[in-house]
């Protein structure tokens, strides 16, 4: 009897042993997966986001008490929701629900309270956002994360400056917080400082060669600039199945911009209305979407991106003002530009020229033309076109059917008094670019001088694409 019970007590003890040596063990292995959650989440790139959610969710659904995993796994989620466009707002509501409430200055509650605020501004209410995202970011703590979603707030609500002091606020707190300073070189584009911007994305593209976000905003800069291209440009975007249609749809956004600066319209056209199509709601690429469209002539469809932005953006935020300027201009409005920061883009300096010739004449477009200077007309062959009236050279390569060739044709012909020349080149402008507007009213007072009659049929194109310019005929 007394070895039964021996035998018995021993076989406890081992067992015990055994379960401290597991248990051990597993709290490493536990240990070095939320480790590599946080430095997926201080990436922050759509593959970094992607594991973290991934492990985010293993964590908390082996440990229902882990609060620090179960934060982590809600701000992955929370960040490819804001940051990417992504449905993920049921995961969110599970990981929060995890984490519960103590007090604001924990470390978990912190972080919760930023994927809240991320959740919010992809859900189109920055009040609540903002109000959230402030409130943690000035909790006793170190997390950059409050900061981050700070900025992301107040860039949609189109105070860049602030957003930079948040984001910058953030690098100083975890300055290996990758995905802060990317959100920052976005912000410094967006405010017309494309230099700043290029630097830091090639510093944070040196430790991240894939990061595919890093790769198109540096891309952004480089256009901006007018320089080679750091790393050549995909001649295809992505097909993976786990990328998000939001990366796809930035890809193929900037192969539309390549394809219309060098005259290829059509390609152009055919890019930006798929980027369109598969954009999801993430407003920044909407309205540079919409931008590319205005341009192209695609007037009701750009028009249609730009309220669509406008849920989860501030109509002052420059992305979405001079997104809704192109909307205008092509519709035969001459109103103000937008004022504040200029966005460092092509599609902008288009716009300002198309703008300045709309309400001053050939006079202001050549005046602004000079202060583009001659290496961004000479990379953009539709200013190239503009630059015509202005005396400059013809461009090389553009079909004489091209509507912007075909425009700025029809101008130069009426400014010399040639009224049936300038009638039959503006015949070929009256859809395909965003002044097929204005092309229109040129048409209608050339005919009247001619004191002919246009056929009816001749403005279905435009009426197709941009049914509220002010120059159609009723029907």
């Amino acid at each position: 009897m007394r070895g039964a019970v021996w035998i018995l007590a021993f076989t406890i003890a081992a067992g015990a042993v055994v379960w401290v040596l597991v248990s051990r063990k597993g709290d490493a292995g536990n240990e070095r997966l939320l480790a590599d959650l946080s430095a997926d989440i201080e990436r922050g790139g759509v593959a970094d986001l992607g594991r973290a959610q991934a492990v985010g969710r293993r964590l908390a659904l082996a440990n229902p008490h882990d609060r620090d995993a179960a934060a982590r796994w809600a701000y992955a989620n929370a960040a490819l929701a804001a940051d990417y466009g992504l449905g993920t707002s049921r995961e969110i509501e599970e990981a929060l629900g995890r984490v519960g409430s103590t007090a604001p200055d924990d470390p978990a509650s912190v972080i919760a309270a930023a994927a809240r605020a991320l959740e919010r501004l992809h859900a189109g209410d920055r009040e609540a956002a903002g109000r959230v995202a402030a409130e943690a970011a000035a909790a006793a703590s170190e997390q950059p994360h409050p900061l981050y979603a700070l900025g992301r707030v107040r860039a949609r609500g189109g105070d860049l400056a602030g957003a930079a002091r948040a984001l910058e606020a953030a690098i100083i707190r975890a300055p290996g917080f990758s995905a802060a300073r990317v959100a920052w070189a976005e912000v410094e584009i967006d405010r017309g400082d494309a230099k700043a911007a290029r630097a830091t994305l090639q510093s944070v593209q040196a430790q991240a060669p894939k990061d595919l976000r890093v790769a198109y905003l540096l891309e952004e800069a480089e256009a901006a600039l007018g320089v080679p291209p750091s790393v050549p440009p995909a001649t295809a975007c992505p097909a993976d199945r786990w990328v998000p249609p939001a990366v796809v749809a930035i890809c193929t956004l900037g192969r539309a911009a390549r394809a219309r600066r060098i005259g290829g319209r059509a390609e152009a056209r055919t890019l930006a209305e798929a980027a369109a199509a598969m954009a999801p709601d993430e407003p920044r690429l909407l309205a540079r979407a919409a931008l590319m469209l205005g341009q192209l002539g695609a007037v009701d469809r750009a028009a249609a991106l730009t309220a669509r932005a406008r849920r989860a953006m501030a109509p002052g935020a420059p992305a979405l003002a001079w997104a809704d300027a192109a909307v205008s201009l092509g519709r035969g409005r001459a109103t103000p530009l937008p004022a504040g920061p200029r966005p460092a883009d092509p599609e902008v300096r288009l716009l300002i020229a198309r703008a300045n010739l709309a309400v001053g004449g050939v006079g202001a477009l050549g005046a602004t033309l000079q202060e583009l200077g001659a290496v961004a007309i000479t990379a953009d062959a539709d200013l190239a076109e503009l630059a015509r009236l202005h005396g400059g050279p013809a461009g090389a390569g553009r079909p004489a059917e091209d509507p912007v060739r075909a425009f700025v044709e029809g101008l130069r012909a009426r400014l010399d008094g040639k009224l049936e020349v300038a009638a039959d080149r503006l015949r070929h402008a009256l859809s395909g670019h965003g002044d097929a507007c204005r092309a229109a009213g040129e048409y209608r007072a050339t005919l009247r001088a001619l004191k002919q009659k246009p056929d009816a049929a001749v403005w279905n194109p435009l009426r197709a694409e941009n049914a509220a310019c002010v120059n159609l005929p009723k029907p």
